[in-house]
């Protein structure tokens, strides 16, 4: 059998190394457009704060590796159309005025995300920047040895930790954020302030419930840079070195317009087992939707860690539909140094939103003779106490109960099963008491609370 796999990082090199596993006889090609595969885009803000190198730290695996799977490989070669009813690819590279065509018998599109760029008249790479890929992080970290005053336009994962780096390298920030919350698809209110207040104790402007309307290059000599005016309102203009946008990614999924079912955002609409609606064609990765089985829908869920899983699901099942996918609970940990935040499930604003009769219990604990603390938001559901989502974050880390919790979700696991389980002692807290055990009995003082107030209003 004959596939081809659009797109060579994650996603894509995943359902290549299990294809070459699992069915060894299989042709297998890639096609991808950059110089270059499985470069972590998690390394940029690693980079940026001069903890990794991205010439010898950002890439995972290398063009030689891949081939010496037996996997037939083409770099810097963008796939230009798809003919799914002839199964036919069409490639070029345009710097060796290659063209070809291939004709495939599977074919597995991994080709990722953009990001979505608001309207407006300023140049990338001058005075607007992104972060996506190495040139972007190159390009950002030459400005920021220049910049003085910095905007960054969107405060969810990307927009929060790119603005506390460039903080801490000295720059003035201005983080816009056009909800009433940071990190609002991430994060529930009580644990959003508590970073929004953190991100100013370190010298952040925070504006929220702002949406940036128009940019406009104000200055521009040839001695200097361009700076750039930020329309926000009437009388709340502000002028910046630059502009860093972080209001998302968009899937890749325009080669199948029209020739495959799309949902979410635009993403391919594909089952549990990777397979979109046409039976010879599996998308996987940012071009593809994530079944959430908490909200049970396809949603846009772009993140690394499912990109991984939907390869190697897909690879599985290019021949048959064998192995779905596992549960998604959408966990999360940011790169977020010396203040670590991460979450999995839902929000309670997102398991009310469902349905859910859900509540949450939020637990703080302060290091003993510090100002260091951990602060953790579970979601749950109030009659049986099922858990529904956990949020954690803090100067200490504690975001492998992330991990844990997760698995709680995935088995319908109830806080009670988690009291006493046999977690190492945490010494140093003021309340030496596990997470599992202080949650719960936060949920029972409530419960006696919500009872005692119910039986006053019955008298």
């Amino acid at each position: 059998m004959k596939i081809v796999i659009v797109g060579g990082n994650h996603a894509g090199i995943a359902a290549a190394r299990r294809i070459r596993e699992d069915y060894p006889e299989d042709e297998v090609y890639i096609f991808e457009k950059s110089h270059e595969v499985g470069f972590v885009s998690q390394t940029i803000p690693l980079f940026l704060m001069g903890q990794q190198k991205l010439d010898t730290q950002g890439n995972y695996t290398n063009p030689d590796e891949i081939r010496k799977l037996g996997i037939n490989l083409y770099i810097e070669t963008e796939v230009t159309s798809v003919d799914v009813k002839e199964k036919l690819v069409k490639y070029k590279n345009e710097e060796k005025k290659e063209y070809g065509e291939i004709v495939y018998d599977k074919l597995i599109m991994a080709s990722g995300s953009y990001p979505s760029l608001p309207p407006t008249g300023g140049k990338v790479g001058e005075s607007l920047f992104l972060i996506k890929d190495k040139h972007d992080a190159l390009v950002l970290d030459h400005f920021v040895q220049h910049a003085k005053h910095v905007a960054v336009i969107g405060a969810g994962l990307v927009g929060v930790e790119v603005s506390r780096i460039l903080a801490k390298r000295g720059l003035q920030v201005t983080l816009i954020h056009a909800r009433k919350r940071i990190l609002n698809d991430y994060l529930d209110d009580v644990m959003s302030i508590e970073t929004e207040k953190q991100l100013e104790k370190e010298g952040i402007r925070v504006l929220l419930n702002m949406r940036a309307r128009n940019y406009e290059t104000v200055e521009k000599k040839l001695i200097r840079r361009p700076r750039v005016k930020i329309s926000l309102g009437i009388d709340d203009d502000i002028t910046v070195d630059g502009v860093i946008v972080s209001t998302g990614f968009r899937p890749n999924s325009y080669l199948l317009a029209g020739q495959v079912e799309t949902g979410d955002k635009g993403a391919i609409l594909v089952d549990k087992y990777m397979h979109s609606s046409n039976p010879d064609i599996l998308a996987v990765g940012d071009c593809a939707t994530t079944y959430m089985d908490l909200i049970d829908r396809n949603v846009y869920n772009p993140h690394a860690s499912d990109a991984f899983r939907q390869g190697a699901v897909a690879g599985i099942n290019i021949h048959e539909k064998k192995q779905p996918i596992g549960l998604t609970t959408g966990t999360y940990r940011f790169n977020m140094e010396d203040f670590f935040i991460a979450k999995t499930g839902l929000t309670l604003f997102e398991a009310m939103e469902q349905g859910w009769d859900a509540d949450f219990v939020n637990y703080r604990n302060e290091v003993i003779n510090s100002d260091d603390f951990a602060s953790g938001c579970l979601v749950y559901e109030r009659k049986t106490h099922k858990v529904l989502g956990i949020q954690v974050l803090g100067t200490r880390d504690i975001s492998y109960y992330v991990n844990t919790f997760s698995y709680a979700i995935q088995t319908d696991a109830v806080i009670e099963d988690l009291e006493f389980s046999d977690f190492y002692f945490e010494h140093g807290y003021k309340d030496p008491m596990s997470f599992a055990s202080k949650v719960l009995h936060l949920i029972r003082e409530k419960e006696k609370e919500a009872l005692a107030n119910q039986e006053e209003d019955n008298s």
